[in-house]
């Protein structure tokens, strides 16, 4: 017998007896799913963590475009990220996480790179953050009014990024990963790069290829995107 409950209203039963069978106070025991990396090898995975010297977080939206022609045409898959089209690589003594951005499941990530030591072992940990310009707050806006693409950093080593000014933050997964390295003491660089065009085109790639080719990531020296032919626009 199911309670006597209605959308939107209450039945109270002429009798205690009507209420036996009314399970109102169970509450099903459901445990939510808990994220996993997809491994295709741990082994391989394991070794190579022993030879990673710097961890490249680079998290944006429709990031993995950018990352499978810029950085990831020699690199070797070594597990998916659970968040659409995310996943871990390893080249050159690199580790590289593209992850595309969701926010209702970055912490979820951010400890699962951590438990999984990736955010842990390396000696040197980047992360960058690409973000739509009008997220960009500034006083002295008009500065970068023209710019495609534009970098700040928070502890970045390339001086001729800007530091991040308030009211400007990091989200996400690259958020969480910085923020954990930062109260461990470990090294981070933080960078984002804000953009007119946050699917990335030639132009707007440009100053994030230059640089991770200044922080010594091998990358390749232009960005041949795919045009996506999604505007629904007839000719």
């Amino acid at each position: 017998m199911s309670c006597p409950f209605g959308f939107g209203e209450l039945n109270i039963p002429s009798s205690r007896a009507f209420w036996d069978d009314c399970d109102e106070d169970e509450i099903p025991s459901t445990e939510p799913e808990k994220l996993q990396l997809s491994i295709a090898s741990r082994e391989e995975l394991d070794k190579a963590l022993s030879k990673t010297n710097l961890l490249l977080v680079i998290e944006g939206l429709n990031v993995s475009n950018f990352a499978e022609s810029v950085l990831l045409k020699d690199a070797k898959k070594l597990a998916g990220i659970p968040s659409k089209k995310s996943s871990l690589h390893f080249v050159n003594g690199t580790m590289i996480a593209v992850v595309e951005e969701d926010l209702s499941r970055s912490g979820e990530i951010t400890e699962l790179l951590i438990s999984e030591k990736i955010a842990s072992a390396p000696k040197e940990v980047v992360t960058l953050s690409i973000k739509p310009k009008v997220d960009y707050k500034s006083e002295n806006i008009t500065a970068v009014r023209d710019e495609i693409t534009f970098l700040r950093s928070l502890g970045g080593k390339v001086n001729y990024v800007e530091s991040l000014e308030a009211p400007n933050f990091i989200c996400g997964v690259t958020a969480g990963i910085a923020s954990w390295r930062f109260s461990e003491g470990l090294k981070v660089q933080v960078f984002l790069a804000y953009t007119d065009n946050v699917a990335l085109d030639y132009l707007a790639a440009k100053p994030i290829i230059k640089l991770l080719h200044d922080l010594d990531i091998d990358c390749a020296e232009t960005y041949n995107f795919k045009k996506s032919d999604d505007s629904h626009l007839y000719m």
